[in-house]
């Protein structure tokens, strides 16, 4: 079974041309499928992060999603990278 997870980027410009991302997964395991996108979506939230613009001193909703988003990913990483030794 095929899994895919496409994000699509719009700038705040009309101008400028909206970029789109494509993972893939080739699995027939739904636990492999999710860590990959898991690891795939992280690092994509990452760049976005890196690549905002800053608005002012206070965080926008955008930042406040991204870094919510990234926590739940980092307090899960043991899970997501199949390391099921723990507790």
């Amino acid at each position: 079974m095929r899994h895919s997870l496409i994000i699509k980027c719009h700038s705040m410009d009309s101008l400028s041309e909206a970029r789109e991302y494509v993972v893939s997964v080739s699995t027939d395991d739904i636990h492999e499928a999710i860590r990959s996108l898991a690891s795939a979506l992280h690092s994509y939230v990452e760049e976005a992060l890196i690549l905002h613009e800053d608005h002012d001193s206070e965080e926008c909703e955008f930042e406040v999603f991204a870094h919510d988003l990234i926590g739940v990913l980092m307090r899960h990483a043991e899970q997501l990278s199949g390391d099921e030794t723990g507790s």
